[in-house]
């Protein structure tokens, strides 16, 4: 290993450790808490050494939310299965909604600090409603696929097939929302709250074949 090889993996090295640091403050204390003062004071290390790595505080929380929205996403690609024999499309479009709203929901998730982040470097990883992001991202490209399966949808166009889906998206995304914050909602009122989402959103993929076939 060459001289420079091995600088570039310390270098990288010290940036996982302080990703790694920054991550726990942030679990411990919030976002908005978090400063390149309190990383160091954490890390034993001077505040400067840490601009060596790093322009700031906003590079930082930019490149955590980036790797939390990478590693959900691993998890939502390797979650539902492609649609198995004996599976209808609509269980398959339930079963994949299902669980894309419990893993968003679920006790530590960092799914909503990650999407509701303007900044552009997250934004370019997270945007999900412009022309073209069923080519882009992982969520959208797979609920696509599930409805291209729907029998109305047959003679529909891309752009139509990917509005559709950015439409369930959001009001999942809607849902998700108001699930982490009233947190306290009895069980039964949010297993209810989710299955009346999921069966609206499959009558929105069944009422293209209506307007399919009027």
């Amino acid at each position: 290993m060459s001289k420079e090889e091995r600088k570039a993996q310390e270098r990288e090295a010290m940036r996982n450790l302080i990703l790694a640091t920054a991550g726990e403050l942030v679990k411990e204390k919030g976002i908005q808490q978090l400063s390149i003062r309190k990383i160091a004071q954490r890390m034993d290390y001077s505040a400067g050494s840490i601009y060596h790595y790093f322009e700031g505080k906003e590079e930082i929380v930019e490149q955590l939310l980036q790797q939390g929205y990478d590693e959900f996403m691993v998890g939502l690609v390797n979650g539902p299965d492609p649609l198995p024999a004996g599976e209808s499309v609509e269980d398959h479009l339930r079963r994949s909604l299902a669980q894309y709203i419990r893993m968003t929901t679920a006790e530590g998730s960092s799914y909503r600090t990650v999407m509701l982040n303007d900044s552009p470097a997250v934004l370019s990883h997270t945007a999900v409603l412009h022309q073209g992001a069923a080519r882009e991202r992982n969520a959208i490209r797979m609920l696509c696929s599930n409805l291209r399966q729907f029998r109305g949808m047959a003679s529909r166009s891309e752009r139509e097939i990917e509005l559709t889906a950015q439409v369930i998206w959001s009001a999942a995304f809607g849902l998700i929302l108001r699930l982490t914050v009233e947190k306290q909602l009895p069980e039964e009122q949010r297993e209810a709250l989710i299955a009346g989402h999921i069966e609206a959103m499959v009558h929105i993929a069944r009422g293209q074949e209506g307007q399919h076939e009027a």
